[in-house]
């Protein structure tokens, strides 16, 4: 996986806050851009400062500008992503990736994902891939309050169905997630379901569906790392058959049924 990255200084294209508290960045880096498959992300720092010492990783969402350019999600949570706050159009920033093991298994014709906040920024490139081979894919997107949402846009013009959940009811159902991906699988046959976000609220669910073998279940995980190319092992989660695997390395995307405990590292 290290030969195929590459580690650049690139320029910041566009900003924009929305929603409130989340980084929406374009940054230009064709030899990244244009190597960047689904599933990928890159490790990125700002400023020149090594406080904090250690780079962030950060999912690619998808390839724009004729694939010199990728777009980034970033939740504002920490001294790290503080710093981005500040970050303006013509900035620098260092960026290395892509990184992670690109998906390629599209062996199938319907799907169901369950989403929940951030984590659908590490689907869009995905669903787009999927809906470019013809997939159906029926997508449940959750979140605490509308104003949260993460491109509900383009979760609406990926999907055949799109059916809103909030915990407070101010768009869509108010409901949980899994209670409306219930609904939605005994009304939809699908090959697949994937899910990402929610972890601890979600897994229960997901792990009775595996255990139906109605259709397989597969997890998009993330997690804090060190270096984004497997020698750290900061981001190991453990297998069910054992051993570890490495979500930097072997991921993002796992197969329930392979991994132990996703609670571990599932954010």
């Amino acid at each position: 996986m290290e030969s195929n990255a590459y580690t650049r200084t690139a320029i910041v294209r566009t900003v924009k806050n929305a929603p409130a508290g989340y980084l929406d960045l374009t940054i230009e880096e064709p030899a990244i851009a244009g190597a960047a498959r689904p599933g990928q992300f890159v490790m990125l720092r700002f400023g020149r400062t090594l406080d904090p010492i250690l780079p962030r990783p950060f999912d690619i969402v998808e390839t724009v500008g004729n694939g010199r350019s990728f777009r980034l999600i970033i939740k504002i949570v920490g001294a790290a992503t503080r710093l981005l706050e500040s970050v303006r159009t013509g900035d620098e920033v260092r960026v290395t990736g892509p990184l992670g093991a690109p998906i390629t298994d599209f062996n199938c014709r319907s799907l169901a994902l369950l989403v929940r906040g951030c984590g659908a920024a590490a689907v869009i490139a995905f669903l787009q891939e999927a809906r470019r081979r013809g997939i159906a894919v029926h997508s449940v997107l959750s979140a605490s309050s509308a104003s949260k949402f993460i491109l509900r846009d383009e979760f609406a013009a990926l999907s055949d169905t799109l059916i809103l959940a909030t915990d407070d009811g101010s768009a869509g159902e108010k409901a949980l997630g899994t209670d409306v991906l219930r609904r939605l699988l005994a009304e939809r046959k699908v090959d697949r379901v994937y899910s990402c976000g929610g972890g601890p609220f979600y897994l229960p669910f997901l792990e009775e569906w595996e255990r139906s073998k109605i259709s397989p279940v597969y997890l998009f995980l993330e997690s804090y790392m060190a270096c984004g190319f497997g020698h750290c092992h900061g981001c190991a989660v453990p297998r069910r058959d054992g051993g570890y695997s490495l979500v930097c390395r072997d991921g993002p995307l796992f197969r329930l049924s392979e991994v132990k405990d996703p609670c571990l590292i599932y954010q």
